[in-house]
């Protein structure tokens, strides 16, 4: 369930002894707040060449406030889908994109401003921190005091083709994630996959797999074995096996896109999981 902060003035199966993994049988005030970052904002996804990765994703995250703040924000856009994907990677932009155009003009999943985590706004001491990155994946630190009260939102950003890309935004223990919130209004089920989601290409240890949804499983298929092992949606960012096929293996997602986590066998071994595709 999700959260918003009002203020107001008046208001993410194995063969055993190998190691390989195989299957195992809003009303919106603008306040023009001055950005204050390392780079100035580019106006578009800002590729890593020519700066320091963390440079980048701080760039990244300031033109998206410059052009929300402009009036020209990816979200509630309805026509231009090219404008979503230029600042999001695609789970977040898919949902982004339906929650605009679902909600026809009426209060979607995202009834204030996404940006400031609020309805009501008197932004000041406006700054966008250091960014820290590792790999493709980062975090951009944006702090600001709204009617006096210090509010701190976390960007997670991912490189997709070279480019940083936010993959989630994080409001908070109290208020949750943009990801979280977008869930709960399209899923059916809070908290569960959204089909689709839990898909695609991962390297688990030294093997991969694919991963297809199926109604409401997700079917999938071991690159070293044969046959398909269904797994059911399990609490937050989890993922367990048919019990009845025998000890049941875990997707453990650390992130809430599904990008990284751990895949906890029957037997009790660990395997580093990532997407590749």
């Amino acid at each position: 369930m999700k959260y918003f902060l009002v203020l107001t003035l008046s208001a993410v199966a194995f063969l055993s002894g190998c190691g390989s993994a195989t299957p195992n049988n809003a009303v919106v005030v603008n306040t023009n707040p001055t950005v204050s970052t390392n780079t100035e904002p580019s106006g578009s996804a800002v590729e890593g060449g020519g700066q320091s990765q963390s440079a980048a994703a701080e760039a990244l995250v300031a033109d998206l406030y410059k052009q929300h703040d402009a009036k020209k924000s990816p979200f509630f856009q309805t026509k231009n889908r090219g404008l979503v994907d230029k600042y999001f990677t695609k789970p977040l932009a898919d949902l982004i994109w339906k929650d605009a155009n679902n909600s026809s003009g009426e209060v979607g999943a995202i009834d204030g401003d996404p940006l400031y985590n609020a309805q009501d706004m008197e932004i000041k001491n406006f700054a966008i921190g250091k960014a820290e990155t590792k790999g493709d994946t980062g975090t951009v630190p944006v702090t600001f005091t709204n009617f006096g009260k210090k509010v701190t939102i976390i960007f997670s950003v991912k490189q997709v083709s070279g480019a940083w890309k936010i993959d989630n935004i994080n409001y908070g223990a109290d208020s949750g994630n943009l990801m979280q919130w977008l869930r709960e209004t399209y899923s059916g089920t809070p908290d569960k996959a959204v089909s689709g989601e839990f898909e695609g290409k991962y390297q688990v240890g030294d093997t991969t797999c694919t991963v297809k949804a199926v109604k409401m499983a997700f079917e999938v298929r071991w690159a070293k074995g044969s046959g398909v092992e269904m797994f059911f949606a399990e609490g937050d960012n989890t993922f367990t096996s048919d019990p009845d096929k025998g000890e049941p293996n875990d997707f453990v997602f650390d992130d809430a896109n599904y990008n990284t986590g751990k895949f906890l066998r029957g037997d009790g071994k660990t395997f580093v999981v990532k997407r590749i595709s």
